[in-house]
């Protein structure tokens, strides 16, 4: 179990590591992460991300004005079983151009491609602005 934890929060810090744009040499490389990972890890992953948007949404939500709540939810919620998730989201990390996207941005692009949306729009998108760099841009 503490590994479990000491393994999600490595992975959420890396997750919010974002700065200003850098050469590519800087760029974390999540795709290469996420390959790396055995498909447990990603799944501790993926469990530790939903649990903890339920928690947060629940915690607030209270605090929302009724008619923000349904969209909220459904703007953060991922719908999906763990195992679909890791599984479009490595198809999406086996394109090269997806392997600087950011784990939680990508957490929301696989559920969105899941339901049957276009993510072509979504994927631009994350690739221009949903990275985050090995340190900090000088």
């Amino acid at each position: 179990m503490l590994n479990r934890m000491l393994i999600l929060v490595a992975i959420l810090a890396a997750c919010f590591a974002t700065g200003h744009p850098a050469p590519q040499d800087d760029l974390f490389n999540f795709g290469r992460q996420w390959k790396a990972w055995s498909n447990e890890s990603r799944l501790i992953y993926l469990e530790g991300f939903v649990d903890g948007q339920s928690n947060t949404y629940l915690a607030l939500s209270g605090d929302l004005p009724k008619e923000r709540r349904e969209s909220l939810r459904l703007q953060v919620f991922t719908f999906y079983d763990a195992d679909a998730l890791r599984d479009v989201m490595s198809s999406l990390y086996a394109d090269p151009a997806n392997t600087f996207i950011r784990h939680d941005s990508m957490v929301y692009i696989a559920r969105d491609k899941l339901s049957g949306k276009d993510i072509e729009q979504a994927l631009l998108r994350a690739r221009e602005h949903d990275r985050a760099y090995t340190h900090p841009p000088k």
